[in-house]
């Protein structure tokens, strides 16, 4: 199938009745706290898709080496560590069963990272799925990424939390703020250029945000995605569960690789800043 550049509609109504819907999740931050600027509109262009040999409820999404890894989470299933290759092949590496909700994940130092939703616990792999070591994480787990040095998470409230690799002690947390209001439900991540991606649950949104003082700078309405879903890939999303959760990058291409909880797709493409 030959894909063309999808743009995302826009006029002044839409874009205003988006961001309002996100920042209802959230709440006034207090008055000594820092003013984040208004964000700017950004739109996804998709190029290609991967059609998944197997569905997962997709909880965190990575990618490495040409493959991407997936943490699942155990609703239809069991808490998995996935590799998609690029053709759509899922492989399952590593399988927790039922006895605990995997939720997000990323890769540090030749290491897989994997929150657990109420579990708190923290599983630690090396890339062919080995179980290393676990960790207590003393917040929910929510969205995973890192910068580097810290593991960067969120537990579904407007709080970041900075935490050690090694023992997953918390050193600092930021809110997570647009304009004057907090925004909770911030969930999968990926860090891209020092900002991070993140899915706002249940909806169709994503924002990028600074890491350091939780400013969202940029939201993107990705329902894009449902625009160019065959019949059969939009039918999967109709529950409400399967919601669009899952952000990886290739930082080769500057490609995103998008998709969401049972979706029976990936959707790759890129972010551009939306015009007026």
């Amino acid at each position: 199938m030959t894909w063309t550049r999808i743009r995302t509609r826009r006029n002044s109504r839409s874009a205003r009745a988006a961001w309002i819907a996100l920042l209802i999740i959230g709440a006034p931050v207090p008055a000594f706290a820092q003013v984040c600027g208004d964000p700017a509109l950004m739109r996804f262009e998709v190029t290609s898709k991967i059609v998944r040999s197997r569905v997962g409820f997709t909880q965190g999404l990575e990618l490495r080496d040409g493959v991407l890894y997936e943490s699942t989470g155990n609703i239809g299933g069991s808490t998995q560590l996935n590799t998609i290759t690029l053709d759509g092949k899922v492989t399952t590496l590593a399988d927790q069963g039922r006895r605990v909700f995997g939720e997000g994940l990323t890769i540090l130092n030749d290491e897989v990272v994997q929150l657990t939703w109420q579990e708190r616990q923290v599983f630690v792999y090396d890339l062919a799925g080995k179980l290393k070591r676990q960790m207590r994480n003393p917040c929910d787990g929510w969205g995973l990424s890192h910068d580097g040095t810290n593991l960067l998470f969120t537990d579904g409230g407007p709080s970041l939390y900075y935490a050690d690799p090694k023992t997953f002690k918390i050193g600092k947390s930021v809110t997570i703020r647009a304009g004057k209001n907090s925004v909770a439900g911030v969930n999968e991540l990926e860090r891209v250029d020092g900002k991070l991606y993140g899915n706002i649950f249940t909806t169709r949104s994503i924002v990028r945000f600074d890491a350091q003082n939780g400013c969202i700078d940029a939201v993107a309405d990705l329902g894009v995605l449902w625009e160019v879903m065959t019949p059969d890939e939009r039918a999967s999303t109709n529950s409400s569960e399967n919601v669009l959760n899952g952000i990886a990058y290739d930082a080769k291409t500057g490609l995103f690789y998008l998709t969401g909880k049972r979706w029976k797709a990936i959707f790759v493409g890129r972010f551009r800043d939306a015009k007026p």
